[in-house]
C-alpha cells in the first residue's frame, strides 16, 4: 500500500487566547496542497519503521500512529512502513500531522479493522491538534485547539507559491512569542488585532509579527510575493514557509521563475476534498 500525506497551508490564522486547559484558542481555514510525502506499508511478521530523514524512533507521529491504532483496534500491526518526507519540518506545513492521519486512515484498509467515527476522532486527536484535519482535507476551518474540524466549499480557482527559507520553528516556542507578559492574552484583547483601521476584516495570521520580529527575512519574503503579483500572501502556521496565491497558472508560473532566482520556490495547486482521498491511498 502506497500513503500520499498532503501538506497544508493556513490561509487564515487567529490565536484568541489561552484556555483553561493551557492550550490556545483558535479560528483558522486550513487548505491541503499538492504536496506530499510517501509512505509505503508492505506486509511482514512484525512492525518496523524507517524513514529517509527526521526521527526513526517511537518520537516520530508515524510510529505514534501505529500504536494508537493498535492502541484503539486491540490488534497489533505487522507491516514494514517506510516514510519518504518530501515536506520540509517545522515549517508550518504539517507534514508530521499529514503522515500520522494518513496512516491512521491507511492501517484500517491494511488491517481490515474499520474504526468507529468516534473511535478514529479520538485517536486523531491523541496525536495532535491538527492532526483532526487530515481526516478532513480540501478547505475546512478548524476552532477550539484546532482539532474541532468544519469542512466548507472547495476552492481550487488559484495557484500557490511557496517559499521556504531554511528556518524551523518549533510550535511551542512560537506560541510563547505570542504575548509579552504584560499584555493581556484575553480573547477580547487577540480580537482587537483581528480588524483593519477601516473596520474590515483582512487574512491574518496572529504568528506573523512575533515571528518576523525575530526573522525579518520572511517579512521579506512576504514582501517578494506580494510584489510578484500574489493578492494574498502569508506564512503558514507558525512558520517559517511563507506562501503567494495568484489567480492564474500564467501568472504564478512567471512570478515562480522571477522569484527562483533568489528564493526556493515551489508552485503548487490547492488540492480539493474530492482529489485528496482519491489520491491518498493506492493498493
Amino acid at each position: 500500500m502506497l500513503l500520499r500525506a498532503f501538506a497544508k497551508i493556513n490561509l487564515d490564522l487567529r490565536v484568541l487566547g489561552r484556555r483553561s486547559d493551557g492550550y490556545h484558542e483558535i479560528r483558522t481555514i486550513l487548505q491541503t496542497i499538492d504536496w506530499f510525502d510517501e509512505i509505503r506499508v508492505d506486509p511482514a511478521d512484525s512492525f518496523s519503521f524507517s524513514a529517509s530523514q527526521g526521527p526513526q524512533t517511537s518520537d516520530n507521529l508515524v510510529v505514534r500512529a501505529v500504536r494508537e491504532f493498535e492502541r484503539v483496534a486491540g490488534l497489533k500491526v505487522s507491516a514494514r512502513i517506510h516514510l519518504a518526507k518530501n515536506i520540509p519540518a517545522a515549517a508550518g506545513l504539517g507534514g508530521g500531522s499529514a503522515d500520522a492521519a494518513v496512516v491512521l486512515l491507511g492501517l484500517q484498509r491494511f488491517c481490515g479493522r474499520e474504526l468507529s467515527p468516534r473511535e478514529l476522532l479520538g485517536a486523531l486527536r491523541n496525536l495532535g491538534s491538527d492532526v483532526p484535519f487530515f481526516a478532513v482535507g480540501g478547505q475546512a476551518v478548524g476552532i477550539g485547539r484546532g482539532d474541532e474540524v468544519i469542512p466548507v466549499a472547495d476552492d481550487a480557482s488559484y495557484w500557490i507559491i511557496v517559499a521556504e527559507s531554511g528556518i524551523s520553528i518549533p510550535t511551542i516556542e512560537a506560541y510563547s512569542w505570542l504575548t509579552d507578559q504584560a499584555i493581556s492574552n484575553s480573547i477580547e484583547g487577540f480580537c482587537a488585532h483581528f480588524l483593519s483601521s477601516s473596520g474590515s476584516e483582512e487574512w491574518i495570521n496572529s504568528f506573523e509579527a512575533p515571528v518576523f520580529r525575530r526573522f525579518p527575512e520572511l517579512a521579506n519574503i512576504k514582501g517578494e510575493l506580494l510584489k510578484s503579483g500574489a493578492y494574498h500572501a502569508a506564512m503558514t502556521g507558525s512558520g517559517s514557509a511563507v506562501f503567494g496565491r495568484y489567480r492564474t497558472r500564467a501568472q504564478a508560473t512567471q512570478a515562480a521563475q522571477d522569484l527562483s532566482k533568489t528564493l526556493s520556490v515551489r508552485l503548487i495547486k490547492p488540492l480539493p476534498r474530492f482529489e485528496y482521498f482519491q489520491r491518498m491511498i493506492e493498493e
